[in-house]
């Protein structure tokens, strides 16, 4: 599955974006908010995330045990830059979901 999200178009603070992507990686088929642009079932068992956040871009490559962990632990967590816990700003959403 690929999954393209961008952050900046949702103003809710870090920890509701942790908790709504881990609800994601959980139940990838029953779950989508504002700021996924796309998710595209592209056969593949891993899970493939680009995600936009402030002037960062990060492309994970996640098998389902490393998404469970995600879901648990947070996107935050598995990034090498820090992420802020609050916006200022947000962007119109780009939805192209297939």
């Amino acid at each position: 599955m690929y999954v393209k999200i961008n952050r900046n178009v949702c103003d809710h603070q870090l920890a509701i974006c942790e908790r709504c992507l881990g609800k994601f990686l959980q139940n990838p088929f029953g779950y989508e908010r504002q700021c996924f642009e796309q998710i595209v079932d592209d056969g593949k068992e891993n899970i493939t995330i680009d995600l936009h956040t402030g002037d960062e871009d990060v492309h994970m490559e996640l098998t389902l045990e490393e998404a469970k962990m995600m879901a648990g632990e947070g996107w935050a967590q598995f990034v090498d830059f820090a992420v802020p816990m609050f916006r200022d700003t947000t962007e119109e959403p780009h939805s192209t979901t297939e």
